[in-house]
């Protein structure tokens, strides 16, 4: 009895393993791996400008009866040269009157340079000239009455519509006398002395064209001078014959206190007109004055160079980073968030300072709040397609009793519902399916064979490996 179990065991074991050689012998295998989702990051920032700050100047040139000295008439030729040390940086005017209006003079007829000449709204009331052809210095008229900050308030009130003293802008005047202002002297005595009334109430109409004192008190149609500066050229002492201009001088420094300069602070914007050294004249504004920075404004957004197909448009992330680096995330709306616009070629993306910055890619509009403005950057965050394939394609026909399907190592039950089913022969089929989320089926991936339909929870996506094995039916 014992002999016969054993016979019946050892008989058992043997059938098994011949099964499981039949089972195994010339089955054949088709695999796929789809690729995985990749993400990609894209940060970029808002850009800005350098503008030239605009620079007006005038230029008050002394013809009173004293400038017939021939040390003066050489100053005013040195003068000239200085010019050419005005920064080419500067967006500048540069205008050019005499102290003492002369017979059938206007302000027409004084020339002015100008850096750029479509500064000014119109030419036809300007007269235009070259530093080359520059001949600004009118003949000496005779008279010691010299009204210098009368004439230097006329100068710049009559010529800010034709755009030479613009808004907002430097100003400049720099006085060249060898007297001093007539204006605010009294007679105590016998001997002409400063009157402080009419110098203070001077002073405050000269101050009246300062962004600071517009800013803090009531100015009709202020200027508003970024900086408002005197520059003296005068006499700081007895010299040639020539008077010492004290009064200029003093405005010069009063002025330039108002402001709280601290550029010139040995000379306090007033040279010596004894010394005959002029070349460094604007050295003090020429360092003062910087570029403004002006940042662009952005309403769109380039955030990738990829294809529409390429990216997946449900999972764009877009993170704004502020100038003092909180960063905050920009949710996808029409109101204060942004909008995918796709694909787009030549897209201006920046609304402010003018219209520009054209892009070609993938694109984003960028609405209310979550518009961009310099210095801020933007992390935009993209991947690849979230994609379903619902078929695998065997290049020979199977024996369908065979077939073992197996995703991620994981065996598949024949079933319509949630598992496969055997479909034949096709000329082609696309192995992508909408799946779950009516994902985009392009573009295509084509196959021809012997198909295998997956169902359900069957259809695999990204990072997925699915074999079938089977024995081909003509073997």
């Amino acid at each position: 009895m014992v002999k016969t179990s054993l016979l019946l065991i050892l008989l058992s074991s043997i059938l098994v393993s011949c099964g499981e050689e039949v089972l195994t012998k010339n089955t054949v295998s088709e695999s796929i791996t789809t690729k995985d989702i990749e993400s990609f990051q894209l940060t970029t920032c808002a850009q800005m400008r350098f503008n030239k700050p605009p620079v007006d100047i005038l230029y008050v040139i002394d013809n009173s009866g004293s400038t017939l000295n021939s040390d003066f008439e050489q100053i005013k030729k040195e003068i000239k040269r200085t010019i050419n040390t005005i920064s080419n940086d500067f967006d500048y005017h540069i205008y050019f009157t005499p102290l003492m209006k002369g017979s059938g003079e206007d302000n027409a007829t004084y020339p002015v340079i100008a850096s750029d000449p479509q500064s000014f709204p119109s030419l036809a009331n300007i007269n235009l000239v070259t530093p080359d052809n520059l001949q600004p210095f009118a003949q000496p008229t005779g008279g010691n009455l010299e009204y210098g900050f009368q004439r230097i308030q006329e100068i710049i009130d009559n010529n800010r519509t034709n755009g030479i003293f613009r808004n907002n802008a430097n100003t400049i005047v720099v006085m060249i006398s060898n007297g001093d202002d007539t204006e605010t002297l009294t007679t105590v005595g016998g001997n002409k002395v400063r009157d402080p009334s009419k110098y203070n109430s001077i002073k405050e109409n000269l101050l009246k064209y300062t962004k600071k004192y517009a800013q803090s008190n009531s100015v009709s149609n202020p200027l508003n001078a970024e900086t408002f500066r005197l520059i003296s050229l005068v006499a700081h002492s007895t010299c040639f014959g020539w008077t010492p201009g004290a009064t200029y001088k003093d405005m010069s420094k009063d002025i330039y206190n108002y402001q709280s300069l601290t550029d010139d602070g040995s000379s306090y914007d007033s040279r010596n007109l004894c010394n005959k050294n002029y070349s460094n004249l604007f050295k003090a504004v020429n360092n003062s004055i910087r570029a403004t920075v002006e940042g662009h404004h952005y309403d769109h957004w380039k955030i990738s160079n990829a294809s529409e197909d390429d990216i997946e448009e449900s999972d764009i992330t877009v993170t704004k980073i502020k100038s003092n680096g909180t960063k905050e995330v920009i949710a996808q709306d029409s109101t204060n968030g942004f909008e995918y616009l796709g694909y787009k070629q030549n897209q201006a993306t920046r609304y402010l300072p003018d219209v520009g910055e054209k892009v070609t890619g993938l694109v984003i509009k960028l609405n209310g709040n979550a518009r961009v403005k310099y210095p801020d950057c933007l992390i935009a965050k993209t991947r690849t397609p979230t994609e379903y394939f619902g078929y695998m394609v065997l290049p020979r026909e199977p024996d369908t009793t065979t077939i073992v399907v197996e995703i991620d190592g994981k065996k598949l039950d024949e079933s319509s519902q949630n598992g496969w089913t055997y479909i034949g022969y096709r000329d082609t089929v696309n192995i992508k399916v909408p799946g779950p989320t009516n994902a985009s089926v392009t573009p295509e991936v084509n196959k021809t064979g012997y198909v295998i339909k997956l169902h359900g929870n069957a259809i695999f996506t990204n990072g997925q490996t699915v074999e079938v094995f089977y024995k081909p039916k003509s073997i």
